[in-house]
């Protein structure tokens, strides 16, 4: 049975990272290799001919979630007993890509449409609980365990809040949580100027809204946060390439300057006392 996909503006963005993950995986060889995607795009009632233009983004779009799947399962290693927030989750698989310990916890996040569609996709997922809200909403935190080390996942997020509700957001997330880490991808201001000149941004109404110069800085405004790793996103696509000429191409454009970090891709560690 296809399930209808009733999602405008921002929360748009979600079906087109889901079909971008949907084409990588259609690959010979893909970079992430996410056979939920490609099914849940297959029973979603949309257009997803409208999205064609963006293909050639999904070896990236890919590698981020890669790349956030590995920081996720690497602090579940570390920490059993860890408690997985996934922000904006989206139509995102990660519940099911990611090795998770029965004794950790998972809470995904997201506006109640996006959370009910999941829902009828995915179905329920053992270990893994749903909250339908804004993550710029301050009422659902009460909702969130404060006594376990915690992962805090904000994948394809915070480029589209505005510079003063990812500072909020930011805050309440070194407020609330007694440890862990903070991974988060960002682009570069000039990205965030060009933005708005893509159609299919304009048309869902998300051009990026927030930008990052300086992780550094972004740390020192956040004292709890300390800065663990800072990937270009060219970089670490780059690694997944089986062709030499790809590689070497790919790490070329990721040392241009004022190229190579137009996307990056953050973790920080959340550490008590700054």
């Amino acid at each position: 049975m296809t399930q209808r996909a009733d999602l405008g503006g921002v929360q748009e963005t979600s079906l087109m990272t889901l079909y971008l993950r949907a084409v990588d995986q259609g690959r010979a060889r893909p970079v992430l290799g996410d056979p939920h995607a490609r099914r849940a795009v297959e029973r979603i009632d949309y257009d997803f001919g409208r999205l064609r233009a963006l293909r050639c983004i999904a070896p990236l779009v890919a590698a981020r979630a890669r790349r956030f799947d590995t920081w996720t399962a690497e602090f579940l290693y570390e920490c059993p007993d860890a408690l997985v927030l996934h922000l904006a989750c989206g139509l995102d698989s990660r519940p099911l890509r990611v090795e998770r310990p029965e004794t950790a916890l998972w809470i995904d996040v997201d506006q109640p449409e996006v959370i009910a569609l999941r829902e009828r996709l995915y179905g329920p997922v053992e270990g893994v609980r749903t909250l339908s809200a804004s993550v710029t909403d301050a009422g659902w935190w009460a909702e969130v365990p404060r006594d376990r080390p915690t992962m805090v996942v904000a994948e394809g997020l915070l480029m589209y809040l505005p510079p003063d509700e990812v500072s909020r957001l930011v805050n309440r997330v070194v407020e609330h949580i007694p440890s862990g880490r903070l991974v988060f991808d960002a682009v570069a201001p000039w990205v965030r100027s060009l933005s708005g000149l893509h159609p299919l941004l304009r048309r869902a109404h998300s051009p990026f809204r927030w930008s990052l110069a300086s992780p550094a800085v972004f740390a020192r405004a956040h004292p709890p946060l300390r800065l663990l790793s800072d990937l270009s996103a060219l970089d670490d696509l780059a690694r997944h390439r089986s062709s030499s000429p790809s590689r070497t191409l790919l790490r070329g454009l990721a040392r241009t300057p004022g190229l190579g970090d137009g996307l990056r891709f953050l973790r920080f560690g959340i550490t008590p006392g700054g």
